[in-house]
């Protein structure tokens, strides 16, 4: 777990700030960035004027009384509004865990980065594109619900889960056809998940944009999958070692030693004893067991990490983050294992 409060009630005057500033900026020092975006001030409230029946009548109403979002002036919510890419991703980055990061690169600044430049979302862009999560239209563009399914994966670690439908048949919508491999990649772990549904009419609707009632669900089920899916106290000592612990294998390898070759690689840990099992170096290695290789850029470990504890000795530590072209936005999940949490042995997935 990450060791963050994420109840609503923990998190009110942090939401409250948050969504005030991104959807409608704040009554008193944010006006001037609400009159940048054209929008307007707002107010609390535990209801609203105009949802009343709606869908996600209870989702916005819980969110208002617990902080995480606030209406307009006038007593409305207006849940149909739209949301736009730079409001959406700047959401995903409040619900994140805190993480160092670093500057772009040229290619990332130059192709994402640049968009929001001069723009109030211009930080936002540049600190979430090291983590890999990025747009692909522009700040005031509105969210799709497939660049969003798109985005919450990444924000979650998870974008590896749609390998499991490549070249699948089964047809999960009937707007959304097994042929088009890279949005059934994206849809179906979204769905899977539980990051995102389907409408009941049985279809999806991905080009169809992102509302402010939907944008309220689908923050809410992050904050919620975040939880799920990293469980157990990790304490920030444990996450520490667990983090260094790979970090400097992998610094080690593959820029001080510069090991290229698998047996290579297999004769330097055993020679000098390091804490790694071999089920740990066919994982993230076995590429250096061709002649010709390419392989995804390693992380630096400053990107969005994702701490577990999935056992009495077994910790699982995830790294969303760019990993250069063609690599792109990746997520790569290692497993240790310690029995004092300070000493951690670097193991396989099913060791």
């Amino acid at each position: 777990m990450q060791n963050k409060s994420r109840l609503f009630g923990k998190k009110a005057t942090v939401w409250t700030l948050v969504l005030s500033m991104v959807w409608a900026g704040t009554a008193l020092g944010e006006w001037n960035q609400a009159q940048a975006r054209g929008e307007v001030a707002v107010v609390s409230t535990g209801s609203f004027l105009d949802t009343k029946g709606h869908w996600a009548a209870k989702e916005i109403e819980q969110a208002a009384k617990s902080g995480l979002i606030q209406g307009f002036p006038d007593g409305t919510f207006q849940p149909e509004q739209t949301v736009t890419q730079e409001q959406f991703l700047s959401l995903i980055e409040r619900v994140l865990p805190s993480y160092q990061g670093h500057e772009p690169d040229a290619f990332v600044k130059e192709k994402y980065v640049a968009k929001a430049l001069g723009r109030w979302s211009e930080q936002t862009y540049r600190r979430l594109a090291v983590a890999g999560i990025m747009t692909t239209g522009k700040p005031t563009d509105g969210m799709t619900r497939l660049e969003a399914a798109r985005l919450l994966l990444a924000a979650l670690g998870h974008q590896s889960e749609g390998e499991k439908y490549r070249g699948t048949t089964a047809r999960f919508f009937s707007d959304l056809s097994p042929q088009n491999e890279q949005e059934v990649m994206t849809v179906y772990p979204a769905y899977k998940i539980g990051l995102l549904s389907g409408y009941p009419d049985g279809t999806f609707r991905p080009q169809e944009t992102i509302s402010r009632a939907q944008a309220v669900v689908m923050l809410t089920r992050l904050d919620s999958k975040m939880e799920e899916l990293f469980p157990g106290e990790v304490t920030e000592s444990e996450k520490k070692g667990m983090t260094d612990a790979v970090a400097l294998f992998v610094r080690d390898v593959m820029d001080q030693k510069k090991i290229r070759r698998y047996d290579d690689l297999v004769a330097y840990v055993q020679q000098n004893k390091l804490n790694v099992s071999e089920a740990f170096l066919r994982e993230h290695f076995s590429f250096m067991k061709y002649e010709i290789y390419d392989y995804v850029r390693f992380p630096q470990f400053n990107e969005l990490l994702y701490f577990a504890k999935i056992g009495t000795s077994k910790y699982r530590l995830t790294v969303q983050y760019y990993a250069g072209e063609p690599g792109g936005s990746v997520d790569k999940t290692f497993y240790l294992s310690s029995t004092d949490g300070k000493t951690f042995r670097l193991i396989g997935k099913d060791e």
